[in-house]
């Protein structure tokens, strides 16, 4: 390859990296950028990414509880309206709010724990009360980009509980 051949190959290269929209910040760094690796080199006295012919993935976002979640429940044993009615969760940071559409109820929630993918509520109704149970307490489970949702409490000295799939909104 003539030397005219080499410095066009290489500014292709270059150039290739200049549309990588990712910067380096610090020399020997990894960037992932459409699915194509590059490598962060001084080049003169700029730090440039450097395409590496590799296939890379890039990171997906952890996921977050934060938002609002809907789908049905399903309780065990049946309440006067039924076994199955509709959810509407909120959950924020450090607390959050439940609606039950179809029952014409809901509330609050004041969280008892969290971490990364789970975290439990204590659920208190402020609308519908003699529609609901009031102070049971709720478990949600990041699973698959869905909540795994179940909730326990009692009523006239009787446990119930009730189990839902819910879905961001």
């Amino acid at each position: 390859m003539s030397r005219l051949g080499i410095v066009v190959a290489a500014l292709s290269i270059f150039a290739a990296a200049g549309e990588a929209s990712a910067q380096c910040v610090k020399e020997g760094d990894e960037l992932c950028q459409s699915g194509q690796s590059y490598r962060c080199e001084k080049t003169g006295s700029e730090l440039t990414p450097i395409f590496q012919n590799l296939p890379c993935a890039a990171s997906i976002p952890a996921p977050t509880l934060t938002g609002t979640w809907v789908g049905s429940g399903h309780q065990s044993p049946a309440g006067d309206a039924g076994a199955d009615w509709s959810i509407a969760m909120t959950i924020g940071d450090g607390s959050g709010s439940i609606d039950y559409p179809s029952l014409g109820c809901g509330g609050s929630l004041s969280q008892t724990s969290r971490d990364d993918s789970s975290a439990e509520f204590h659920e208190s109704i402020t609308y519908g009360q003699d529609k609901c149970i009031d102070g049971g307490d709720i478990t949600v489970r990041f699973f698959k980009a869905k909540l795994s949702w179940t909730w326990v409490g009692h009523a006239d000295g009787r446990p119930y509980n009730a189990v839902a799939v819910l879905t961001r909104q």
